[in-house]
């Protein structure tokens, strides 16, 4: 099985890029998704004072970056004409690209969390 993804609006491709749910794709969902959960988790529990875990949180934003960039480069298959677009968005626009492909994939509607949702609310 497989799904379109449209990323026109993002990148300015106006062709739907086929993705299969192949074991490959779907792994690779699944590694992305751990590792957003961990950097959300770990800017929650950030300790600004320890320039060690700053550093830490800088390593593993860069980390986070690039891992994004080879997600959506790689599920997609982009040429490198397309991933230099990609490489000239912001990070936010990144970041939503890659849940809009791992959103399509999982066949989930992303939505922001509540803070009662996430258990954030006192």
């Amino acid at each position: 099985m497989s799904v379109k993804i449209n990323v026109a609006k993002e990148l300015g491709i106006k062709k739907s890029f086929e993705v299969k749910e192949s074991n490959k794709n779907m792994r690779n969902t699944w590694e992305l998704q751990k590792m957003m959960t961990k950097m959300s988790i770990s800017q929650e529990l950030g300790d600004s004072d320890n320039p060690e875990k700053v550093e830490e949180m800088i390593d593993m934003m860069l980390d986070v970056q690039s891992k994004l960039i080879d997600y959506v480069v790689n599920v997609l298959k982009l040429t490198d004409a397309q991933a230099e677009k990609l490489d000239e968005l912001e990070f936010n626009e990144t970041r939503d690209v890659a849940v809009k492909i791992s959103a399509a994939l999982m066949h989930v509607n992303p939505t922001e969390a509540t803070e009662e949702e996430a258990g954030l609310e006192a």
